[in-house]
């Protein structure tokens, strides 16, 4: 595989607090970049090339953030991704499978962003500061009260990034977490795709992030065991709704 060569600009240097990335991708040269970058604006990294040594890494590094590739020697990084994602890790997809169907692939492994290759490394950085901003509890644009919410046995809890059917902890992403809680905290309305993108993701113009909005729904559906559509409607030709008499 050869390696393609990226121009860093490194006139910034990110305000980060030592978050710690885990990089895994089978070109070592990649891996490489990526992780003189992110080492330059003040992150911890570890990098691996295949899965076996991704999950011993894991295990003692306890990263706050993972950047996948798809293609590595072992086995598809998306079994990785599903693991990582089950302990409370984020996980950003960073792969050449640009199809569609490896898109919605990564996001139903629970992939909390997919860039795809080649790629601008500030471009990535930007992706990790928004994804590990959200984590943190730092950046969620909702313009309202940091309360819980209990709606029929689903608990919502911002404080914690927590969503909970009755004792069930329901592993849902960061950026599913912050989509529902928004919904949750509007309830009612009905509200276009391209407005839960400013209100969530923020000014993306990202081509085909208007499809990423349905899957997230679609993933968190399942999760909180409303396949039918009954809490999360969708308004055809409009977008989503949060159905909620608010009795509790």
């Amino acid at each position: 595989m050869t390696a393609t060569i990226y121009h860093l600009n490194t006139s910034m240097l990110v305000n980060s607090i030592r978050s710690k990335i885990l990089i895994v991708d089978d070109d070592p040269a990649i891996g490489q970049l990526i992780s003189r970058f992110f080492s330059y604006n003040n992150y911890r990294i570890e990098v691996a090339t295949d899965c076996k040594t991704a999950r011993q890494l894991f295990k003692q590094f306890n990263p706050d953030l993972a950047i996948l590739d798809v293609n590595l020697p072992d086995e598809s990084g998306f079994n990785l991704c599903k693991e990582i994602r089950k302990t409370g890790t984020l996980v950003l997809m960073l792969t050449c499978m640009t199809d569609t169907s490896y898109v919605l692939e990564g996001f139903q492994q629970g992939a909390d962003d997919y860039l795809t290759k080649p790629f601008n490394l500030e471009i990535l950085k930007a992706k990790v500061g928004a994804l590990l901003k959200r984590y943190n509890g730092k950046e969620i644009n909702l313009n309202t009260p940091n309360n819980s919410l209990t709606i029929d046995g689903l608990n919502i809890d911002p404080s914690r990034c927590e969503v909970t059917l009755g004792d069930e902890v329901l592993p849902l992403t960061a950026l599913e977490f912050e989509l529902l809680y928004f919904l949750a905290t509007h309830p009612n309305q009905v509200w276009e795709r391209s407005d839960l993108i400013s209100a969530v993701w923020g000014d993306n113009r990202e081509v085909g992030v208007e499809r990423k909005v349905d899957v997230h729904i679609g993933q968190i559906r399942r999760k909180i065991d409303d396949p039918q559509g009954k809490k999360i409607k969708t308004i055809r030709g409009r977008g989503y709704l949060f159905e909620h008499s608010q009795k509790d």
